[in-house]
């Protein structure tokens, strides 16, 4: 009797181990093709069920997920920065061709008036492509996690007015009457101040390339956030597209011939916020376009 248990027992051994076999061969084939399907969703699966193999089937199916994670935020990074090249060099053009036109002008002209202003334009020029530039490598930093953020205490509304105040001679040449709230809420937040500069500034410029008369300050506490708003009044016919102003070089000309504008700076003001624990978003109310910028409260000041 011991005799017919010794080979059951043996034959269920060897049983066990050629489906252990099989299952294993099977496992390291699944293996070798994953480089070529591992975008596709692909899990490795047994028929086999073995608690030890099942267990090594579930950490190689969680390394999968990190590997293919990985790689979408790989493609996700190189299709941003090809998009970004294809518009940037778009934009790049027109002020190239401005500055390239404007500089034969000057070796053709003796008017001393004429050739000041085709140098005030060429300096106009090379200044917007400084701008662009500069967004282009904030852009890129950003979407491949190499700018780092430095938080800080600091008043929100004294960087405000100091900024805003810094434009006074661009928003007097353009007629734009600024309004500042009676009283300044001088609560502490906390963020980048160099990014959170770089977003007012973005701000300040497109309300100088598209505000008609006024633009209007404000802030309000909302749970452990203070949020700065700016609305400024446009044009009647404007063909602003509110559920776009952030997306990447969305610009209100869709011809995207507008010379002062790449269609970056509120696309990167967004993500800017973002990185800084804040959010950014934008309305559109009767002819008033409005932005608000969430930032959190430093608690110990308030």
């Amino acid at each position: 009797m011991w005799g017919w248990i010794f080979v059951f027992m043996a034959l269920a051994l060897l049983l066990y181990l050629y489906f252990l076999k099989r299952e294993l061969r099977k496992l390291k084939h699944a293996v070798k093709e994953l480089p070529t399907r591992s975008s596709y969703g692909s899990r490795l699966f047994i028929d086999f069920r073995s608690n030890a193999l099942m267990d090594l089937v579930d950490e190689l199916n969680q390394v999968i997920d990190k590997f293919e994670e990985k790689n979408r935020q790989a493609k996700q990074m190189e299709e941003n920065v090809r998009l970004s090249i294809t518009g940037l060099s778009h934009d790049l053009r027109t002020p190239l061709t401005s500055i390239n036109g404007y500089v034969q002008l000057l070796n053709e002209i003796t008017d001393e008036t004429k050739r000041m202003h085709y140098l005030g334009i060429i300096s106009n020029s090379i200044q917007r492509l400084m701008e662009m530039t500069d967004h282009f490598y904030d852009l890129a930093r950003i979407e491949t996690n190499q700018k780092e953020i430095t938080l800080s205490s600091f008043s929100l509304s004294h960087l405000i007015e100091e900024i805003f105040l810094s434009f006074y001679e661009q928003f007097e040449d353009k007629k734009i009457r600024l309004q500042f709230p009676e009283k300044m809420n001088d609560r502490q937040i906390i963020a980048d101040k160099l990014m959170l500069t770089r977003v007012i500034q973005n701000i300040v410029q497109n309300i100088l390339r598209y505000a008609k008369s006024k633009a209007v300050i404000s802030y309000k506490n909302e749970d452990n956030n203070l949020v700065f708003s700016v609305s400024n009044n446009i044009k009647k016919d404007s063909k602003v597209a509110v559920e776009k102003v952030f997306m990447r070089f969305y610009t209100e000309d869709t011809s995207r011939t507008n010379p002062e504008s790449s269609g970056l700076g509120l696309y990167l003001s967004k993500k800017l916020v973002e990185k800084m624990n804040g959010k950014m978003n934008a309305r559109l109310y009767d002819n008033w376009f409005i932005v608000e910028i969430h930032l959190p409260l430093n608690k110990v000041h308030t």
